[in-house]
């Protein structure tokens, strides 16, 4: 596996930590985080001390909503959201993959959407994790 993928014809290809910047910047996000299930941070963006923290409490998330799942007999969990008070958002994203599960995360300000800015997101992770 390899950490780029190939945007566009004669770009660059994109690292992980170039694919959460880009869509931070698409989506309007405050921050993110890409984590492997058990809560060891892949990439971040923007890069943060508290970073390790954040993957592990998203392993916690991950971990509740898959237990969940299991008790109560859903479908996969595609996604955990998580609104506040300010009616920001906490969403989880789960990226199945041959082995485990990722997690991309992100913090969504009040009022922006941002169902297609972590679709993208997806699509090109998973294009680095099929390398």
């Amino acid at each position: 596996m390899t950490d780029k993928v190939p945007l566009e014809r004669g770009k660059a290809p994109l690292t992980f930590d170039e694919i959460l910047q880009e869509m931070n910047a698409d989506g309007g996000f405050i921050r993110s985080v890409l984590a492997t299930s058990d809560g060891f941070s892949i990439a971040s963006a923007p890069t943060s001390p508290d970073h390790e923290l954040a993957s592990a409490m998203i392993a916690l998330l991950q971990q509740v909503s898959a237990e969940t799942q299991d008790n109560l007999g859903l479908a996969p969990v595609d996604e955990v959201t998580i609104r506040t008070e300010e009616h920001s958002y906490l969403v989880c994203r789960t990226i199945p993959t041959g082995g485990e599960n990722l997690s991309l995360c992100a913090i969504v300000p009040p009022g922006r959407a941002y169902r297609r800015a972590t679709n993208r997101a997806v699509r090109k992770i998973h294009q680095i994790i099929e390398e």
